[in-house]
């Protein structure tokens, strides 16, 4: 039996890793246009059998859609369509590129992102999902409280990994999170507990699912493996068991 050598089996995990963002680019382009104008460019995959759930996939700063390659596969199998989107505020953190950012030609502020969150949410409620989970990594995270504080009809559930108060406005998201009361899933590296007890501060509804890993990494790229390779298997099972427990969609 062959056994590939170490410097061969980095230079194939490589090559499989800058692959990664040509394999999610098999979805659907799409491009969504915000209520102040700007066009925000994404991918929509959906599963097979085409369901009646998505998620709505929110990025981390200096990043892109890219950031979920490899868990789109994951929600795909419990039946969810997905939507990644490249927000304003953003660059070209793994391997990938943020079409949105290009157009505009600079990132924008996070805070100046939340429109693109709720044009993705439009969008979705437009074509009659009965189920709609938004979730966000770092800063877009942050986002995905402000936005279920105010579009709580629109969402199913929201996702939030490694939030904090990002943002000029110190009480702004712990504000926001004492206002969520749908499914709220709020998670982050162990090194920035204190960042998620500081937005739980007055948020302490039975709605909220607060997984604390063992080993993590900084936004929903603790769900990846080349990421997160102690701690993303654990991770994702997780929020995995989360979204099943979810209600089922309305028929």
């Amino acid at each position: 039996m062959h056994v590939m050598s170490p410097a061969r089996l980095i230079r194939w995990t490589c090559l499989i890793l800058l692959c990664l963002p040509a394999l999610a680019l098999a979805g659907e382009p799409l491009t969504l246009h915000t209520s102040d104008g700007v066009a925000v460019y994404g991918t929509l995959s959906q599963a097979q059998p085409h369901g009646r759930s998505i998620a709505l996939l929110f990025h981390q700063a200096h990043a892109n859609r890219h950031e979920y390659d490899s868990v789109v596969p994951a929600l795909q199998k419990l039946g969810f369509d997905t939507l990644a989107i490249d927000q304003r505020s953003g660059g070209d953190l793994f391997g990938g590129h943020n079409e949105t950012v290009a157009k505009l030609g600079s990132s924008a502020d996070y805070v100046a992102a939340l429109p693109d969150l709720e044009a993705a949410l439009a969008w979705a409620r437009a074509q009659h999902y009965a189920r709609i989970v938004a979730v966000g990594s770092s800063y877009s995270s942050s986002l995905v409280i402000v936005l279920a504080a105010k579009h709580p009809q629109g969402l199913s559930a929201i996702a939030s990994f490694s939030p904090g108060e990002y943002f000029d406005d110190k009480n702004q998201i712990k504000q926001a999170a004492a206002k969520v009361t749908l499914p709220f899933y709020i998670t982050t590296d162990p090194n920035e507990a204190s960042d998620v007890a500081e937005v739980l501060r007055d948020a302490h509804g039975a709605n909220i699912v607060h997984y604390q890993p063992k080993i993590g990494v900084h936004g929903a790229s603790t769900l990846v493996a080349a990421r997160n390779p102690g701690g993303w298997q654990a991770n994702l099972a997780s929020f995995t068991a989360f979204l099943q427990g979810l209600p089922a969609p309305a028929r």
